[in-house]
């Protein structure tokens, strides 16, 4: 009982001093801040266009890609700019950084909505000029935005003030996300069936986010991730968002007093982490759905998330905090 209260006693502790270390951090004026939150009103706008606009695309209303899209972008955004403020506040590229990664997410953003008030799918659409434009300019803009992800990671590796526990999470998180991010383009590889149809000057589909043969089915509610074939959006959403997962860890441990224990904990999430989603895109590749049973897959899952639950409490109970005061 007295370990629990404890570890309440901690969490607020540590609410506290996070607000206190964001109230120095001038966010207005940040590119990236502000595309979290016109990520985060995008969203909610949206939300009731979803009941009155009852048009469907495949089986799903139009909007809800791009919601699923917003919400993405929007915390990628508020988690990014807070790893750059608060560590990478003297980089040279920190500002032309949040720039670019500001513009590729709304030219995404933009693209996918508009495609979507047209009753066209914004992705692996070849089937007029138009669409094909789209397709190119959507496919070049998120492959800027991930090399500007990917160069946060040297600044980091070279930053002085960051204890190990920290640099370690936040590089898993960062290099996780990137590897999360260029699954992306599995999907947009086209299949045999698409080339031999484009041979033909039949201009229909290029790539898409189902692996194996047959009905991929309705899907999840909300995600629409098929639970009969494989589906690469899986470990590209996993492999993309386990990074908050790390900045919540960096977070917690960045006051805390460094052990070699609480290094090697950090170090082992996250050979699990990126591990779990390699195993998810190998499933994806043989046709099989993540969310079907397989005993192999299944079994290799569960130790997965059993180790990383054990992981987690270890490195959220243990140490202490080196700090007491808080400054208000």
């Amino acid at each position: 009982m007295f370990t629990m209260y404890t570890f309440y006693v901690d969490r607020v502790y540590l609410f506290v001093y996070a607000v206190n270390i964001m109230k120095y951090a001038d966010f207005k004026k940040q590119p990236l801040f502000w595309n979290g939150i016109a990520m985060a009103v995008l969203t909610i706008s949206m939300i009731p266009i979803v009941f009155l606009d009852t048009r469907t695309l495949l089986g799903v209303n139009l909007w809800i890609k791009p919601i699923k899209f917003t919400i993405s972008l929007g915390v990628y955004s508020l988690s990014t700019v807070w790893i750059l403020e608060r560590f990478l506040a003297d980089w040279r590229f920190n500002r032309k950084t949040q720039i670019a990664l500001t513009i590729t997410s709304v030219i995404e953003i933009v693209l996918i909505t508009y495609q979507a008030a047209k009753g066209e799918a914004s992705h692996f659409n070849v089937s007029t000029t138009w669409n094909q434009i789209v397709f190119s300019v959507m496919g070049t803009s998120i492959s800027i935005f991930w090399l500007f992800h990917l160069g946060m990671i040297f600044p980091i590796l070279k930053e002085k003030g960051i204890s190990q526990s920290v640099r370690e999470s936040l590089l898993w998180g960062l290099s996780i996300a990137g590897f999360g991010m260029i699954i992306g383009f599995f999907m947009t590889q086209p299949r045999p069936e698409q080339l031999e149809l484009m041979k033909q000057g039949i201009f229909q589909t290029s790539g898409s986010h189902s692996f194996g043969t047959g009905d991929p089915g309705p899907g999840i509610t909300f995600f629409g991730w098929s639970t009969v074939i494989g589906d690469m959006r899986v470990p590209h959403f996993f492999g993309m968002h386990v990074m908050q997962v790390f900045f919540v860890i960096a977070a917690s441990l960045f006051h805390k007093k460094e052990t070699k224990e609480q290094v090697l904990l950090v170090r082992f999430m996250g050979v699990l982490l990126f591990s779990l989603i390699i195993v998810m895109v190998i499933q994806t590749l043989l046709g099989q759905s993540i969310f079907s049973f397989q005993p192999l897959f299944t079994g290799v899952y569960g130790l997965h998330l059993l180790l990383i639950l054990s992981l987690g409490l270890r490195l959220f109970f243990f140490p202490k905090f080196s700090n007491t005061k808080v400054t208000i």
